[in-house]
């Protein structure tokens, strides 16, 4: 089943993943715990944006955009569709589709309503922001603690 998801390409077969796990690990324990509720509220702005340029028709798609933990301490994933979004293709067929992609890229027959990215590229400067700031705030506690 794919969701659409603000997660980039998988870092599993990059050869960077070492050096971005190190760098991971080097953050002391005091500044992730201090930037979590950062990247928990830029999630939760993502997810409430993201909602209000859903198209309402039922409410399933809108319902369906969340919030989700990460594979680590410093990963916050905001997802849309899933389980509930996902439909049969066509009656019979026995392939199933994701309507949340559908909505938002678009098909042959149905123009693009995109509500997931839009809310992304709305919030990310923001997003950035808070973050170094947060970063730098508890970086700061830290060396004079």
């Amino acid at each position: 089943m794919r969701r659409i998801s603000t997660r980039g390409p998988s870092l599993a077969r990059s050869p960077d993943l070492a050096r971005l796990q190190r760098r991971l690990m080097a953050i002391p324990e005091a500044v992730k715990r201090e930037l979590r509720p950062t990247l928990e509220k830029s999630a939760d702005e993502v997810v409430t944006m993201a909602r209000r340029l859903a198209p309402v028709d039922d409410g399933t798609l809108r319902a369906s955009i969340r919030r989700e933990p990460g594979d680590h301490d410093l990963e916050v994933r905001v997802e849309a569709g899933g389980e509930a979004t996902t439909r049969e293709v066509r009656r019979g067929s026995g392939v199933d589709y994701d309507y949340a992609l559908a909505v938002e890229y678009g098909t042959i027959d149905t123009p693009a309503q995109p509500f997931f990215w839009p809310a992304y590229r709305l919030s990310s400067k923001r997003i950035k922001s808070r973050a170094k700031r947060a970063i730098s705030k508890a970086v700061k506690r830290t060396q004079k603690g």
